[in-house]
């Protein structure tokens, strides 16, 4: 069973901007305050992503 690709619409696509930009400044803040790498963020991310969209 093949499942269909969802496409954003132009609204979707840039209320996904704008959140990414939330987040993206928010690891950024995270990085300046404690002594966290990338590589902690990125699984810090995957993480969360996997618990609330799995």
């Amino acid at each position: 069973m093949e499942s269909s690709k969802w496409k954003p619409t132009e609204e979707e696509q840039e209320i996904m901007e704008a959140v990414w930009m939330q987040v993206k400044g928010a690891c950024e803040k995270l990085k300046e305050e404690t002594n966290a790498k990338d590589e902690h963020i990125r699984k810090m991310l995957k993480e969360m992503s996997g618990r609330y969209y799995s």
